[in-house]
Formats: C-alpha cells, structure tokens, sequence
C-alpha cells in the first residue's frame, strides 16, 4: 500500500544517514504536507516512534487535502495555510548605550521563477559598540572577506550577488545567512557549472583579526525580535565542525523572538532590522516551511529558495 511503502522510505531514511538529500538541493525537493489520521493521533498522544508513525515522527503530514503550497506566504512550517499573513514585531528600540553607525540593506528574492517574490530587508549595526565585529559584517556585504592573500586562485567571501542566501531557519525563533558554499559561489561568478579545481576557499580568521573579535561583548541581550547576531568569535566560526568551504554559511542569524539560549551560547548582537517592512519579512520567513529530516528536529533548510540577491553598506553620518 502507499502508506507502506512512505514508513518503508522514511524508515531507511532515518536509519541510513546518507540517504539523507543535501542541504543545497532543499529548494529541489518537493514540497510534501497534508494531514492523515495516524500521523495526527500519534502525535497528540506524544507516541509516534511507539507506534512507528515515522511520518509523524519525522514532522511530514501526508495527503493531498489540507497541504499548502510552501510558496505561498501564508503557508506556515506545519503544512498548514494560515487565515491571515504574519504581522512583524515592533522594531527593536535604541536605548542611549546605542546608535546606529552602518545601514546595510539586503535584497533577497524568495522563490523563483515567475512566481519569485522580491523584498528589501534593512539592518543597522552598532559599529561604536563592536567595531571589529561590524567591519567583519560591512565586509562580508561589502568588498568581502579575504583572510588568505596569497592564494592560487580564491575569491573574497560576499554575501551578494546571489551567492548569499537564507540557509537555516527555526521556526518563530531565528534565521540565518551565509554563503553556503565558496566553491558554488566561486563558479556562478564565473558563469560555469563548477569552481576549477585549483580554487582554494578562504579560510576562517585567525591571528590577530580573531582575537580583536573574541574580545568584544555583545552589544545588548537577545532579548527581543529583530536582532542581528553572530558566533561568539566571529563570522566563519559558526560551526566548528565545517571545512573552510561551508565556513561562512552560518554567518550571522536575526532574532524573530526573544532568545535568551543565544546569550548562553555566547553568541553578539551586533545590529537590529531599521523598519516595519523589514520586521514584517522576518515574521514571514522565520515563519515559513521548512525540511525537517529527522525526528524532534526543531528547525532546517527552508523548503523554498532565499537567495540575497544584493548587499549595500552605508556609512551613518554621525551627529555633532
């Protein structure tokens, strides 16, 4: 029957971790939700892998009913389309410890194709507050960032040109950015299929740059939605556990909630979004589908493609 074979699949998908699809080809994979009664009950009662309902486990509700398209704006992370679109959080206040010194602006395109949607999402930083930590940020939107000069052949890591794109998201909670892959990025600045063979990634920082960076505090809690926040020690140093290629992909993330575990994670705020727009895209993407791989998973890659199309930096006059 069609029930079994999906537990026969998910079964081996859960046991067989390389049958897992990669995180770069999320906006590939089709779109699978609905609603069926075993999966429902099960998890109601909390008893999913009891009663091995590995589709309610694993966070996919089957059938063909109740889904909604994950393009669609108001369709949220369980399947289900809501009545009304999400509606932004107030925009982070300043308080006198605080100015804005940079206005960086993200234009991120969702979706593609014909029915892609493009949208403008504003931060400012508080380069008084962490200047090390804020150069880091201008660079990677800006001219990029070079940690090895003397490599054969490397490129600096930029957040634009479509090279850039939202890679995490849990759900209500956080989003995060980063370059993915500096080999992808690399060849499509090129215009080919693949980074030539002798393309070297840079690496993350280290020396002097990472010390000025550990040193800095983080310039205000996690205490609200709509802060911009990175790694303990900096951009590049999001997963430890990444090679040099995928460093950058967890570059900074912004709050959609209060967050007090990002304090406890070490994690700096080092900005927050500027405007109402801006909070509006964040309730909405923070609030959108994602692929959920693994049972008691609490978020993943979205489920459509956000891709940041371009980033500006500009420099806040400052008042006299």
């Amino acid at each position: 029957s069609k029930s079994s074979t999906r537990r026969s699949f998910l079964s081996k998908t859960i046991i067989t971790p390389l049958l897992l699809p990669l995180a770069s080809d999320a906006a590939s994979v089709p779109v699978q939700r609905a609603v069926g009664i075993g999966e429902s009950k099960c998890r109601e009662e909390g008893n999913c892998l009891e009663k091995f309902e590995l589709d309610g486990a694993v966070g996919w509700n089957w059938g063909g009913t109740e889904r909604c398209d994950a393009r669609d704006s108001q369709c949220g992370p369980d399947g289900r389309l809501r009545d009304a679109p999400l509606e932004g959080q107030s925009v982070p206040s300043l308080n006198d410890n605080l100015a804005i010194t940079h206005v960086v602006e993200l234009a991120i395109t969702i979706g593609t194709g014909s029915s892609s949607d493009r949208q403008i999402m504003r931060m400012g930083l508080y380069g008084n507050n962490c200047p090390e930590l804020v150069k880091e940020m201008t660079d990677l939107c800006g001219k990029g960032i070079v940690t090895s000069e003397n490599l054969l052949l490397g490129a600096p890591v930029r957040l634009g040109d479509g090279c850039g794109s939202l890679t995490y998201i849990r759900p209500e909670e956080r989003l995060e950015f980063g370059v993915p892959s500096q080999r992808t990025a690399y060849a499509k600045s090129i215009h080919k299929a693949k980074a030539p063979d002798e393309f070297v990634p840079q690496e993350r920082p280290y020396g002097q740059r990472l010390e000025s960076v550990k040193s800095e505090q983080s310039a205000r809690s996690h205490n609200v939605a709509g802060l911009v926040s990175v790694p303990k020690d900096g951009i590049g140093w999001g997963n430890l556990l990444a090679k040099d290629d995928e460093s950058f992909a967890g570059a900074f993330q912004i709050t959609a909630a209060a967050v007090p575990d990002m304090d406890k994670e070490g994690r700096k705020v080092i900005g927050q979004l500027l405007d109402h727009n801006s909070m509006n895209l964040l309730a909405r993407l923070s609030g959108s589908p994602t692929r959920k791989l693994l049972p008691g998973q609490s978020g993943g890659t979205p489920l459509i493609k956000v891709v940041v199309d371009d980033c500006s930096v500009a420099v806040v006059e400052s008042k006299q």
